[in-house]
């Protein structure tokens, strides 16, 4: 094929599971269920007989399809084409492909097509729909081919960014979390941008809106169509300076690609055994090394011959080899005696493995997940610093900030941290599997309770640089007065109950999916639903202005074909009457959460949030506990 073996070969696989197909169906038929939803909530079940009527539902069905599509799009591109590389990393099979006859250019390249295609075939299974919004009114056709290009656009310098971060990094949870937060990095530096130089422009065209998809999408939606036809629009600068970026994201990792991974020695592999090396060495504790003497060499006092444990004082060990050079002995064998040692120093209290829990000791005490992980902390805490600047400063005269749109901002910040955590969850597990780590542990003495609870208190533990600035800020809300302490309180105790829940779940999906690309998948997937599906039923909510009764019906039906999708992905490949019970009624409760919250019913929507996905929790952790050593084919009888 004239494109490449790897974009060859993922045309001809990808179409092939029934699950991809179910996929590009699922998405579109939600994205109807989302239209006759906010058909309900903002007309309800009167005739229309007014085209203006018509035209403004149009108008605000197009924006919500358009938020929604470019937030999973700006999610979804750069983790697949993160996961894509970082998956080979972990299996060791990118090092074969660098040693065929592929150019870099065709390797770079096709690995990006290949990740990309899936989410480009979603992108234009929805093209039709949004055409569709064109049709009731208020939608002009140069705005939807804006909008899908806008789209594309965000979604190719994405992927791009991606795909670089995975070649540079060799940790997969590097990879991925590193990629999330430089997408919301840049995304809050163009922010950053357009609050500090509001006037500076190129081709007549903000500079920020040059660069934000958002402030695109916003200035497409709001253009008449005398500003529409024009060439030096937002939209076609936008998509130029997105090629020209994703282009120079390409070559840099072309040029890069031989130097962050070499062709010789590996030196990721040989970093990670050294580090295994370390772990293991420090986990034996009392051994005793035989003295090199053979049998027959006089040792003792009394001229007898054998082995003797040798003795971790360095000095004495220091005054041996020195007498043994001065006096030249020998053994039976006339061969010079060994006068360096290797001396097994006794361990310190730091480096002393726990007792029944060893694993979590390698969570916490050693360098489990990479020799750098203050990168990730770094831009985690400027990512937030830039949301907490951002939102004191458009909050300044505001008496109530957290009533209005700003909210969003502390409320993204709390889902990054969650999305971080649940990375962190999904890869503690893929990695050690694809490294074939795990299956040493499968032989072990291990039990599956000392595994999953090492696993779990390990990855937030891993993460707490995440957790705690949401806790300070709800702290700093508190004092300031713009959260009452009761408030305060809710917020912190179900942020770290969704922690758990968030960890847990990337755990489950890491036992139920063999294949890494597949969990991950699941694991994001799952997380980010379950966000945006909140932020969309509340902003369709807002919109309705909180009439409840004529939506219900819609809403359950919205809320229904969540529970079917969260079942698919969390009990449809090992089935459990919790895990049933917990993609029911999770939507539901939610929805329930949602509209106490916009009531001021707090203790009600903590109450009800914290029964949910605690049960949930457990509903997963249970499981996973008691099955663990048939879901992860210890016994030999499925592989989860």
């Amino acid at each position: 094929m004239f494109a490449g073996p790897i974009i060859a070969r993922e045309v001809l696989t990808v179409p092939r599971p029934i699950r991809f197909y179910i996929a590009r169906g699922s998405y579109v038929g939600l994205l109807f269920i989302l239209m006759w939803t906010a058909w309900q909530s903002l007309i309800g079940w009167r005739e229309v007989r007014e085209y203006g009527v018509m035209a403004r539902f149009g108008g605000i069905l197009f924006q919500f399809f358009v938020f929604v599509q470019l937030t999973l799009m700006l999610i979804s591109a750069p983790l697949a084409a993160a996961t894509s590389v970082a998956h080979e990393k972990d299996r060791r099979t990118f090092m074969l492909l660098l040693m065929t006859d592929l150019s870099d250019v065709e390797i770079v390249l096709g690995k990006l097509t290949a990740s990309l295609l899936q989410v480009v075939t979603l992108l234009a299974a929805t093209a039709p729909v949004f055409f569709l919004c064109m049709l009731l009114g208020g939608v002009s056709p140069r705005q939807v081919l804006d909008i899908l290009g806008v789209t594309a656009a965000a979604g190719l310098v994405a992927g791009s960014l991606g795909l670089l971060v995975a070649l540079w990094r060799d940790r997969t949870f590097q990879s991925l979390a590193l990629t999330v937060l430089l997408v919301v990095l840049s995304q809050a530096v163009v922010e950053a941008i357009g609050y500090v130089l509001p006037d500076l422009r190129v081709f007549g065209v903000p500079l920020a809106s040059t660069l934000d998809p958002y402030r695109v999408a916003i200035a497409v939606l709001t253009q008449d169509h005398v500003e529409i036809r024009q060439l030096a629009r937002p939209s076609v600068i936008f998509m130029l300076v997105s090629l020209a970026l994703a282009a120079i994201l390409i070559v840099m990792g072309v040029v890069r690609l031989r130097a962050w991974n070499p062709d010789r020695d590996a030196p990721r592999e040989r970093r990670a055994g050294d580090e295994d090396a370390e772990q293991v060495g420090a986990l034996v504790e009392d051994v005793e090394v035989a003295d090199p003497a053979p049998v027959g060499a006089t040792t003792g006092p009394g001229g007898g011959s054998g082995f003797s444990p040798i003795r971790t004082d360095p000095l004495a060990h220091r005054v041996d080899s020195e007498a043994a050079e001065a006096t030249g002995a020998t053994t039976g064998l006339h061969v010079p005696r060994r006068t360096h040692r290797r001396v097994v120093k006794p361990l310190g209290p730091y480096r002393r493995p726990w007792g029944d829990y060893p694993i979590l000791w390698r969570e916490l005490r050693t360098r489990a997940y990479g020799t750098k992980p203050l990168i990730i902390k770094g831009a985690y805490v400027l990512a937030f610093a830039l949301g907490v600047a951002i939102f004191r400063s458009l909050s300044r005269g505001l008496e109530v900030p957290l009533a209005t749109g700003l909210a969003l901002i502390p409320v993204a910040l709390g889902i990054l941290s969650l999305v971080l955590v649940n990375t962190q969850g999904v890869t503690a597990l893929t990695s050690e599997r694809d490294s074939g780590a795990l299956d040493l542990l499968l032989v072990t003495e291990l039990t599956p309770r000392q595994f999953i609870f090492s696993k779990l208190f390990g990855v937030l533990y891993n993460t707490k640089e995440m957790i705690l600035p949401p806790i300070g800020l709800a702290v700093w809300f508190a004092i300031t007065g713009v959260l009452t302490v009761e408030s305060a309180i809710f917020a912190i105790v179900d942020f770290l109950l969704l922690c758990h829940f968030a960890a847990m779940l990337g755990l489950h999906a890491a036992i139920t999916y063999t294949n890494s690309r597949t969990a991950v998948a699941h694991s994001l997937g799952t997380i980010c639903f379950l966000m945006v599906g909140i932020l969309t039923c509340a902003g369709l909510i807002i919109l309705s202005d909180r009439e409840f009764g004529r939506q219900l019906v819609s809403f359950l039906i919205f809320i229904g074909a969540g529970s079917v999708a969260l079942f698919g992905s969390l009990g449809a490949k090992n089935p459990s009457r919790a895990i049933a019970l917990v993609s029911l009624l999770t939507p539901f409760w939610t929805f329930y959460c949602v509209i106490g919250l916009l009531n001021g019913d707090l203790l009600a929507a903590f109450l009800v949030s914290a029964g949910t996905y605690g049960f949930a929790l457990l509903a997963m952790l249970v499981p996973a506990v008691s099955d663990f050593d048939i879901a992860l084919g210890r016994t030999g009888s499925i592989q989860g």
